[in-house]
């Protein structure tokens, strides 16, 4: 049992509407004579002639049937790969993002002595920690002013 789940393909290769969540074609490319959606599933009804001599058979989520070949995907599965395509193209823009606020964020424990809050109260306690930004960045514009000073050359009489 075990090993005709890993050999099934994902759903991923199967090409379903975004809106409605229809199966519009199979993975090699055979559109279904009927589509619907049950309770917590999207079923399509393919063709015997189609489906009994495509390659993908042994691979593919369908099941014989009297007068065709039907697939049964359910609708989180659909909805999982669709978030894992999200993530996979967001993955780049994610880990920089969180690297630099990391680095912000260590910043400011160490050098602002955030690390353990010494106030009560969300209204002290964020109005602390608003300062304590301002102050960072206030820090960090004061050092990039000096290494600009540094960089430019006065200019000699001569």
């Amino acid at each position: 049992m075990e090993e005709t789940l890993l050999k099934k393909q994902s759903v991923a290769y199967y090409q379903i509407d975004e809106t409605t969540n229809i199966i519009i074609k199979c993975p090699k490319g055979y559109t279904p004579i009927h589509t619907g959606i049950t309770k917590s599933q999207t079923v399509a009804h393919f063709p015997l002639t189609a489906c009994s001599t495509c390659e993908l058979r042994g691979k593919c989520h369908c099941k014989k049937q009297k007068r065709s070949y039907t697939v049964h995907i359910n609708l989180k599965s659909v909805k999982t790969v669709k978030e894992r395509g999200k993530i996979l193209i967001n993955r780049k823009e994610n880990t920089s993002m969180r690297a630099a606020i990391e680095g912000t964020k260590s910043a400011l424990k160490r050098g602002h002595n955030l690390s353990k809050l010494q106030l009560r109260g969300q209204v002290k306690s964020t109005t602390h920690v608003g300062h304590k930004v301002i102050a960072q960045n206030f820090k960090r514009f004061c050092n990039y002013m000096l290494e600009q000073s540094k960089k430019v050359k006065p200019k000699t009489k001569g």
